[in-house]
């Protein structure tokens, strides 16, 4: 078996259990007792008593049933077998027989009904006995009080009702009872009669007042979802649930007749210290009988004063169940509640689309009406362009021109500088036969007056 199948059968095996008995679901197994099991799957009553949180006690009472799952077989083991024949003449005692009944008689889980011919409710628990209106037969019955007030009825004499439960053999008086752990009335007759007069009840508190109701936020995106794993309503929602970035938490939870309402219940209060903007609790359409749930006084009270915004869109005909009533929202179908988590995200990308056609349109205008000054802008800016350009290519030119002068000028210079040692030395030349010349003739000049002539 796979460890998510046998972690599943764990579970819901504690949660009937612990309806049955008007228990915690911790008080019968915690998760990590849970978590302990799958992992090492035990096979035998030493392997059980090795899990924390399992002690002789409490293997007593729930290990037939533990190691029955793990093993995939019904639910007995080794303290509530029949004996061998190798010691069957080894007498029971009165207890090991007992719960060897009782562990056989799990098996016979049953839905029955009848009339109420007697009712002594008493502090922790009630007896009442049914009667078959045919042939005038008795069943006593045993319910704890916390189940008995889950239910939301008032059982009285004459009342004709479906109990779900199991028979069971009380140990210390050795009565056999059938233990019951829900009530529901049967009849539309009856079912309506009760509806209305708790409908009138809570509509004189305010219970169903616009004014206590909490608007749902917009743009929700942590959504607490609340219904039945199987069946259409679930993919309905989740369907027609737009991309809007949704972050969803499910709780998976019974929604048929009146045993739901414990596993709502739970449910709610699971969600009750999440962060989440809205819960959402979802079925499908059905009879009064089925809607029992949804019609409980401890269920619509939880719902009334959820701390977050609760949509409830369960399907109905003629009589709006009073948890819709409560609801801060009430829609007919898991579609309907899908739509209105939608209709703030549509509105606001509707609304944001409008305002991309009015800007641009707006735009378009401004452009149309200042078309020639855009127009005189875009020519007086290309004449400027131009002139610029025009004034750079004059530029460009002039230093050309400049630069082919210069380069003239270093030309010339440079056949100048060629030219300069040559003149210099031809006119030196010449400097120097001058003074010779005029030597010679000075000489002569004072050879002629010379006093010794």
């Amino acid at each position: 078996m796979e460890n998510s199948e046998l972690s599943q059968k764990l579970k819901d095996w504690r949660r009937d259990t612990a309806q049955k008995e008007g228990v915690e679901l911790f008080r019968v197994l915690s998760n990590s007792a849970i978590e302990t099991i799958v992992s090492q799957k035990p096979k035998t009553q030493e392997d059980l008593l090795s899990v924390k949180g399992i002690k002789e006690k409490k293997f007593e009472k729930y290990g037939a049933s533990i190691l029955a799952l793990v093993s995939g077989d019904s639910e007995i083991n080794e303290s509530n077998q029949p004996k061998s024949e190798s010691n069957i003449n080894e007498p029971y005692t009165i207890r090991g027989y007992l719960n060897f009944l009782n562990a056989e008689f799990k098996r016979f889980k049953a839905r029955v009904r009848g009339e109420v011919s007697s009712v002594d409710v008493r502090d922790g628990y009630l007896f009442f006995s049914l009667k078959d209106k045919d042939d005038e037969s008795i069943l006593s019955c045993f319910m704890w009080r916390r189940n008995y007030e889950l239910c939301g009825i008032s059982l009285e004499v004459g009342m004709e009702v479906i109990v779900d439960g199991l028979p069971e053999i009380y140990a210390p008086s050795g009565r056999f009872n059938f233990k019951a752990y829900a009530v529901e009335l049967v009849g539309e007759g009856a079912l309506k009669k009760a509806y209305d007069k708790l409908k009138q009840k809570l509509e004189n508190e305010g219970l169903f007042s616009l004014e206590r109701k909490k608007p749902i936020p917009e743009f929700p995106q942590r959504i607490g979802l609340i219904t039945s794993e199987t069946g259409a309503v679930i993919h309905d929602f989740l369907n027609n649930l737009g991309k809007y970035g949704y972050q969803i938490s499910f709780v998976n939870s019974r929604v048929e007749g009146q045993i739901a309402v414990e596993s709502l219940l739970s449910a709610i209060k699971y969600f009750s210290g999440k962060e989440i903007d809205v819960l959402v609790i979802i079925r499908g359409g059905g009879s009064l009988e089925s809607l029992q749930a949804f019609n409980n006084e401890m269920l619509v009270r939880r719902i009334a004063g959820f701390k977050k915004p609760v949509i409830c869109g369960i399907g109905h005909e003629k009589d709006v169940p009073l948890a819709s009533l409560a609801a801060d929202l009430m829609v007919s179908t898991a579609t309907a509640a899908a739509n209105v988590l939608n209709s703030s995200w549509q509105k606001a990308i509707h609304a944001l689309e409008l305002n991309q056609e009015r800007i641009l349109g707006s735009f378009d205008d401004a452009l149309s009406e200042n078309l020639n000054s855009v127009n005189n802008l875009f020519r007086i800016i290309r004449e400027n362009f131009g002139l610029i350009f025009k004034n750079f290519n004059r530029a460009e030119e002039s230093l050309k021109r400049s630069f082919v002068s210069l380069k003239l000028r270093i030309s010339d210079m440079k056949k100048r500088f060629v030219r300069y040692p040559n003149t210099f030395l031809s006119g030196f030349t010449i400097i120097i036969n001058q003074t010779e010349q005029k030597i010679l003739s000075l000489e002569k000049l004072m050879l002629t007056y010379n006093p010794e002539r």
